[in-house]
């Protein structure tokens, strides 16, 4: 552990790397080019869970999300301290549900007083009318992510060749992208309760909604690949959710992979055709100019269907969905109007320096800053034992004691038996984000990618 807080300007943390890291990169990118120091850490970073006293002092903290008062407190733990926040919100497009006053996803507590990012004017004023928030602190600056797929950044990702080399995938077939939008298909009851209580018990039938879904989509490109020899389809799991039943298809079926690492920006440039269900995919294939059909072989859950996606045309039958592989000059099954109303459209100015202007004077200006109430206010009471012992484990000479006492095997103290097997369930729970975190190389190596098409700089293998 750290004996020196170390400053920054700003701290960003993020959950899944797939849907986010890229995004961070460029964005610590352009603020790294105007002066600022930036850390990029993972929400469940080894550094952050072990610490007990604060490895960092950021000016401004970038969560993924702050719903409540919890979603701040495990971002930040006992790792960093804080003056200001900004909420990157990933989830924008919320399910109608969401937009009633005083859910879980319209904010409370903490939620209500931070800075944050809206990609449209349809967020916009779901958070002015829904949600309350001050107007000042919604920042209209679009989506980061959709800068990947601009021309300026044209070169950033693998081309078809080089990626699928790289994952031993044939380079002669139409490949067929499914971008699932379904929850894993093995979640624990104790994890599928914790979405009830967060989003209430109709959450359960959308589950059931989502694995009839699945089930029968699957069933579709089991299908397809038997009876064709010259596509491929490639199942890109919702970020974080790997379930049984696509990898029972894949052991079966040559023609049929389950991928689930490198951005699914990657894989839209990179695939003929682009499918998707109740999700906001589409407009990534969108902007990245390509064809994206809507699955829907059964209705959605009420409440939970994206307005998004609302009004689209959808498939619904496997001889529909075999239909799309032929299909000629296809209409896009979503109106333009829709997704310029979602995603603010900035044809001159891309998102990435939208946002750095926008967090330059969050920086700078002091009425941002939380007041000290805010900062003492949305961490949970914790027992006088606890209170106790973080305050001895802040105490360099202890904390030293402690660990080396931990690690010792031979040390059978009552309290640090019982300390051993709190941190050993707690290494237990956060396993399931081992795969999410990631090295200073691998942004580096992302941001060297970034500048070399921004700057026109060589990559370093490049200058070897």
């Amino acid at each position: 552990m750290k004996k020196q807080v170390q400053e920054v300007d700003f701290l960003i943390i993020y959950e899944h790397k797939v849907r986010e890291l890229e995004n961070m990169c460029l964005i610590k990118y352009e603020l790294e080019r105007r002066g600022y120091r930036v850390v990029i850490r993972h929400i469940e970073d080894q550094e952050a869970l072990e610490a007990v006293k604060p490895v960092y002092h950021a000016k401004v903290v970038t969560t993924m999300a702050c719903y409540q008062n919890a979603s701040l407190e495990w971002h930040t733990k006992d790792f960093v301290t804080f003056d200001k926040v900004i909420d990157m919100q990933w989830e924008n497009i919320v399910y109608p549900k969401d937009e009633r006053a005083g859910v879980f996803k319209n904010y409370t507590g903490i939620g209500r007083e931070v800075v944050r990012v809206s990609w449209g004017e349809a967020n916009k004023r779901r958070l002015l009318e829904s949600a309350h928030m001050d107007p000042r602190n919604i920042k209209v600056v679009g989506h980061v992510g959709m800068d990947f797929l601009r021309d300026e950044l044209k070169g950033y990702y693998l081309g078809r060749e080089e990626l699928f080399r790289e994952y031993g995938l044939p380079t002669d077939k139409k490949v067929l992208l499914f971008a699932s939008p379904f929850y894993a298909d093995n979640l624990s009851e104790e994890y599928i309760a914790g979405m009830c209580r967060k989003h209430g018990e109709d959450w359960r039938d959308y589950y059931d909604f989502m694995m009839r879904s699945e089930k029968a989509i699957l069933e579709w490109m089991e299908r397809l690949c038997n009876s064709r020899d010259d596509v491929l389809v490639i199942y890109r799991p919702h970020p974080g959710h790997i379930g049984r039943h696509m990898s029972e298809v894949e052991a079966r079926c040559k023609h049929f992979r389950v991928i689930s690492d490198r951005s699914i920006k990657q894989w839209i440039v990179a695939s003929d055709i682009v499918y998707t269900g109740n999700s906001s995919t589409i407009v990534e294939a969108f902007f990245a100019g390509k064809m994206c059909y809507l699955l829907f072989p059964y209705e959605t859950t009420e409440g939970f269907e994206l307005k998004l996606v609302s009004a689209g045309r959808k498939v619904r039958t496997y001889e529909e969905f075999a239909r799309t592989v032929e299909e000629k000059n296809p209409a896009f099954p979503i109106e333009k109007e829709a997704i310029n109303e979602i995603y603010l459209v900035d044809e001159k100015t891309p998102s990435y320096l939208k946002f750095a202007d926008m967090a330059e004077e969050v920086l700078k200006d002091d009425s941002y800053a939380l007041t000290k109430r805010q900062l003492a206010s949305y961490r949970r009471k914790q027992p006088l034992g606890v209170r106790l012992q973080k305050k001895l484990q802040r105490w360099d000479w202890f904390y030293d004691r402690y660990r080396a006492a931990l690690a010792d095997d031979n040390c059978h103290n009552k309290w640090i038996v019982k300390q051993r097997e709190l941190r050993q369930r707690q290494a237990q729970a956060h396993k399931r984000f081992e795969i999410e975190s990631t090295s200073e190389e691998e942004i580096n190596d992302i941001i060297a990618r970034i500048a070399a098409q921004l700057d026109h700089q060589p990559l370093p293998s490049e200058q070897e």
